[in-house]
């Protein structure tokens, strides 16, 4: 039954071997190898090449001959042989003569039935050999294989038979598609490629529908997969056959197969750009080769069946298809005309009621948004109206989604939103705050609101509800309020469903529990509120500034309140952080916490101006992430502060210092006053009433009398003045009468004397400060010491002390609880995860060992991984890990791709460390426990899912390289994984599209297989739900007087006892008693109700001392 043939096998992802005996290497286009033209009036039986029949003419059957075979072969053992086996069967099988000479047509049937069968056990023995047995070691590749174009023969006579053999005919087609699709150990030769191609011509082109079902239906696109010399003729056959599939309403049409047919076209008009196809000469039976241009006869039906296809399973690959075509004619430089149309027929999808197909196409724009600019390049506002129509899209679902009880409804719009958030990101700002490009007839003023504006609006109408809109006109972007050039109500056939029967769970399935159904209605009722809250909050915390300095990889805050805390030591997040006097945790709205932290300024740079010795610190965690902000009080910026320097130092023209040096030195040049008035200083000088200015005395040192030389000179001017003429004025009387010299001299002592006295006291007066006026000094600055005293006035600043504020401004009580839940809230992730495994095949490589041990693949493997995301080095990386080490275990380097809003990390196979047992222990757990595993297989075997056994694996994306660098996709995966895209099984793409298709494939399949999963939580769901939890088990009720002593002071036994710059003496005793007598209170848990009170009471009364003292 075998014969050999390894040596002239032909890989299906290389050039066809050479042998002597075989033709040339076929060229690019491998449908100019050979002519197919048959001779004219010769039917197929007259000329049929003996070669179909045999063996190929270089395998002598010599050369099989060797001392240990049997007599029948011309050797000397007896007995039963394989190769005796093989005779005897021949011989056989011959005895039935020509099976096509069968008169009756039900027996005819019957024996192309087990003709059928036999060929499938022949397939499944080539199968079955070279195959590992242990999984640990590939065994050599087969020396003898089944021969399984054996038949061939006969199976084309069949083909020519009349009517009344139709069902022989029908199992002839069958089998001669399936053997065509299967690997060709042996190349066939140029005889049997003439007779194959003319067959399936006349097949594809019959007008017996149930000849183009069955060929169809057994012919996938695997046949374009094996890439046979001249198999391009047949492309247009295969469109026009699947084309009339599509078009009948029959039920046993093979709709999926004949979708898939023309999605796995889709990217060969480009590559090939004139196609040769077979065309029969009108009129005769001849067959001729032409050229046509197919590609807008391709499109066409694409267009057609995305729009009115009925099944599901088909409409879904049509719409697939339709986007794959989309991306592979962004890529051209002379972009299709029909593109614009596609996107309008993807766009009235997103609005199906089928919500598997509408799902399907949100998923496609998912795809494009990575070609956005290749839009703009089309028409540069086509991504501003993708983004308006989604929009428009979200608006028209929300009345009846957020009011059902179907999980699909709910689920699209959640899809919506996420979309329309990731283009949101990915287009610039600019963009955004354009105006929309669709007219609004009755408000003149809404035109000039731009994009930004309306997806604000439709969010906010998802969080409070539906009705909102009503209350105002055109608050909303409607369908009909599109652009003309975009027809929103593109009409669409109705798909039947094929959602499958509900199945009985075993008694395990915990779905089936009450709680558990209440708690899924739960979530969906509030899905669609809590998803547009975390996109308006996303868009608020990061539109316009993502990626960070940081990279991609970091999306949120690393800080936590032990960060920069001086009264922390821990480096982790400890129960010492709430025994901070600098740190008090609030809770805003239910839906926020915020850490209100004072930690220690930087100093200022040379020629900067002082600044407080203290910054506020502010910590938010809401349901998008964690934030973390640092601010300063900023009175003034550094060029006020320049400006008003120099204004201060001249105030009066001079300088400062010059003042004080002239108040404390003479000078002639003395400032006056502003009132113009002369300053009197204590100086020898004298005043000038002429001149009006100081003037300096004769005689210094010597005291003056100005009545003895104003009496003198009043005598000499007026002596009729004189009471005795010989007697002046300044001359001083004589001594009363009665008195004596020693009395007078008594009195003149006394009074010099007293003199003296008051000259003394004079000096001592002078020299004591006290009795001086004070100098008025300019006060200093005083940086407080109050280890919360900036953050009390940031809250202050920000109106969070307000009676308005007390219903959604709470304090958050400092327990250990609160601690673990804070750090459990850290730990949840951002961003929606996935990490997905990469495996390489090699040549000959069968079982798990030699595929684990790989370190390295081809180039055309290296070239895709490197498109799937950049490296990243696993020991610095500060994003999603995926379970990969840091310490080099589970290697160096990773590829990563991520968004503002998705993370994947792949786990690929040659990265990793292969050089031990335990290495390939611990690559096989981590590739083996990831749920999309891609597949890049240049072996000629297809990938057998138990080659890597895993109980995970629930989708296996295979890639199978073509010689004409294109790729062939097969899907595999469990049952209960529904339908997602792009790709889809037999999808044929370009090498410069595939990264990216793959990429977005295992995304959506991974989100597939967790949508499959009891209670499955978004990662949005989970941060809000523990955020729930805090806000209801940790928010402490207080009155007003309790709240605003907790924030004067979160810890008072930490308090300082010396006053602050606005603390008053008072103040500081009061508060140091309150503190010493209480802090154990205070600090302890259990503190009673009353001393709590009393505590609260005495430092209102400090903080209402402080208040007083300050005013």
């Amino acid at each position: 039954l075998l014969f050999p043939g390894p040596e002239c096998a032909l890989p299906s992802h290389s050039a066809p071997l050479s042998h002597h005996h075989y033709p040339q290497n076929p060229p690019a286009s491998p449908a100019l190898l050979v002519s197919l033209e048959c001779p004219k009036d010769c039917p197929l039986d007259d000329t049929m090449h003996p070669s179909v029949l045999h063996m190929p003419n270089h395998l002598d059957s010599s050369e099989c001959l060797a001392d240990d075979v049997s007599i029948i072969a011309g050797g000397s053992l007896t007995g039963w042989h394989a190769d005796s086996a093989f005779v005897l069967w021949r011989r056989v099988l011959g005895i039935l003569g020509d099976v096509n000479s069968i008169q009756c047509p039900k027996i005819h049937a019957k024996v192309f039935t087990y003709l059928y069968e036999l060929w499938h056990k022949l397939a499944k023995i080539r199968d079955n050999l070279g195959i590992s047995v242990d999984n640990q070691s590939s065994p050599p590749r087969p020396v003898f294989i089944p021969p399984l174009r054996m038949l061939a023969s006969w199976l084309f006579r069949s083909t020519t038979l009349p009517a009344e053999y139709k069902a022989g005919k029908l199992q002839a087609y069958k089998l001669i598609c399936e053997m065509m699709t299967k690997h060709q150990d042996v190349l066939p030769n140029t005889d049997f490629l003439v007779h194959l191609y003319h067959v399936m011509h006349k097949g594809f082109t019959s007008e017996d529908q149930d000849i183009l079902n069955t060929m169809i239906r057994s012919c996938s696109p695997r046949f374009f997969f094996l890439g046979l010399p001249g198999f391009t003729m047949l492309v247009g056959d295969f469109i026009t056959a699947a084309a009339r599939v599509l078009s009948t309403d029959s039920s046993e049409a093979p709709r999926i197969e004949a979708q898939t047919v023309l999605g796995s076209l889709v990217c060969f008009p480009n590559l090939y750009l004139q196609i040769p196809l077979l065309q029969t000469v009108p009129g005769t039976e001849d067959i001729v080769v032409g050229n046509e241009e197919i590609k807008d006869y391709l499109v066409n039906i694409l267009l057609k069946t995305a729009r009115n296809e009925h099944c599901e399973r088909a409409r879904c690959i049509a719409v697939c298809s339709l986007g794959l075509w989309v991306c592979e004619e962004l890529m051209q430089e002379s972009i299709h005309h029909q593109v614009k149309d596609a996107i309008n027929v993807l766009g009235v999808t997103l609005k199906f009621g089928n919500k598997a197909v509408a799902q399907v196409a949100c998923d496609l724009f998912q795809l494009l948004i990575s070609h956005w600019e290749h839009l703009q390049r089309l028409e540069r506002t086509l991504p501003k109206k993708i983004i308006e129509i989604f929009v428009a899209t979200i608006a028209f679902l929300l009345p009846s989604a957020e009011h059902s009880v179907v999980e699909a409804d709910k689920k699209l719009m959640v899809s919506l939103l996420l979309c329309l958030l990731d283009w949101c990101m990915a287009v610039p700002l600019s963009l955004l705050l354009e105006p929309i490009t669709m007219p609004v007839l009755e408000d003149p003023m809404s035109h000039k609101a731009p994009v930004l504006d309306y997806v604000y609006r439709v969010l906010h109408c998802c969080v409070s509800g539906s009705n909102l809109h009503t209350q105002q006109s055109h608050y909303l972007l409607s369908l009909s309020d599109l652009s003309t050039d975009y027809d929103p109500f593109l009409m669409l056939g109705q798909v039947k469903s094929s959602e499958p029967p509900p199945s009985h769970a075993a008694a395990t399935d915990f779905g089936n529990l009450l709680t558990v159904a209440e708690e899924k209605k739960r979530r969906s009722m509030e899905l669609i509120p809590l998803t547009a809250r975390m996109v308006m909050t996303h868009l608020v915390n990061h539109l316009g500034h993502y990626p960070l300095s940081g990279g991609p990889a970091l999306l949120h805050s690393l800080v936590s309140e032990n960060h920069d805390n001086p009264y922390v030591e821990s480096s982790e997040l400890s129960s010492d952080v709430f025994k901070s006097p600098n740190l008090q945790l609030f809770v805003f709205n239910d839906s926020t916490l915020v850490s209100y932290l004072q930690i220690p300024a930087e100093p200022p740079a040379a020629g900067q101006p002082p600044q407080p010795a203290s910054q506020v610190r502010v910590i938010v965690r809401d349901i998008s992430g964690k934030y973390s902000w640092d601010g300063a009080v900023l009175y003034r910026t550094s060029q006020e502060s320049c400006r008003s320097g120099e204004d201060n130092r001249v105030p009066n023209g001079v300088a400062q210092d010059q003042l004080q040096s002239a108040t404390s030195t003479p000078s002639r040049k003395q400032p006056h006053s502003p009132t113009g008035a002369p300053e009197r200083l204590s100086s020898p000088e004298a005043w000038d009433s002429q001149s009006g200015c100081f003037e300096e005395s004769q005689e210094e040192g010597e005291e003056m009398d100005v009545l003895d030389q104003l009496l003198e000179e009043l005598g000499q001017s007026s002596p009729e003045c004189l009471p005795q003429p010989q007697l002046r004025l300044n001359q001083p009387a004589p001594s009363p009468c009665g008195m004596n010299l020693e009395q007078e001299g008594a009195i003149l002592e006394a009074i010099e004397r007293q003199t003296q006295q008051e000259e003394e006291q004079m000096r001592r007066w002078n020299a004591d400060v006290s009795v001086r006026a004070a100098c008025q000094r300019e006060p200093s600055h005083q940086d407080s010491r109050a280890p919360f005293y900036f953050c009390r006035l940031l809250l202050n600043d920000l109106g969070m002390n307000s009676w308005d504020r007390r219903k959604s401004f709470h304090l958050l009580k400092k327990n250990s609880k609160l601690l673990r839940e804070l750090k459990n809230l850290d730990s949840r992730q951002c961003r929606e995860t996935h990490k997905i495994a990469v495996f390489y095949i090699g040549e000959g490589q069968e079982d798990k060992c030699s595929i684990l041990s790989n370190s390295a693949g081809s180039q055309a493997y290296e070239d895709f991984v490197s498109g799937l995301g950049w490296e990243v080095d696993l020991a610095t990386h500060c994003g999603f890990m995926g379970g990969l080490q840091r310490n080099g275990s589970t290697g160096l380097t990773a590829p990563y791709y991520a968004t503002s809003n998705v993370e994947a990390i792949f786990h690929v196979s040659t990265r990793m460390p292969s050089d031990s047992d335990d290495s390939l222990t611990k690559k096989l757990r981590h590739l083996g426990n990831d749920e999309v595993h891609i597949v890049w297989s240049e072996h000629t075997r297809d990938y057998r899912r138990g080659i890597v056994p895993t109980d995970f694996g629930d989708v296996l994306i295979i890639i199978y390289p073509m010689k004409n660098h294109m790729c062939f996709i097969q899907i595999m995966k469990k049952p209960q994984v529904p339908f997602f895209g792009p790709l889809f099984n037999g999808a044929i793409v370009t090498g410069a599209l595939l990264p990216s298709l793959v990429r977005a494939t295992c995304i959506n399949a991974s989100r597939a297989v967790k949508s499959r999963l009891t209670l499955y939580q978004s990662f949005y769901e989970e941060r809000a739900l523990y955020l729930e939890a805090i806000v209801q088990n940790h928010r402490e009720v207080m009155t007003f007087e309790d709240f605003a002593s907790q924030v004067f002071s979160p810890s008072p036994s930490y308090y300082p006892m010396s006053g602050t710059g606005s603390l008053s003496g008072s103040a500081s005793a009061e508060l140091s008693v309150a503190v010493g007598t209480d802090s154990v209170d205070q600090v302890s848990p259990t503190i009673p109700r009353a001393t709590k009170n009393r505590v609260s009471g005495k430092l209102r009364r400090s903080a209402s001392a402080i208040s007083k003292s300050s005013n």
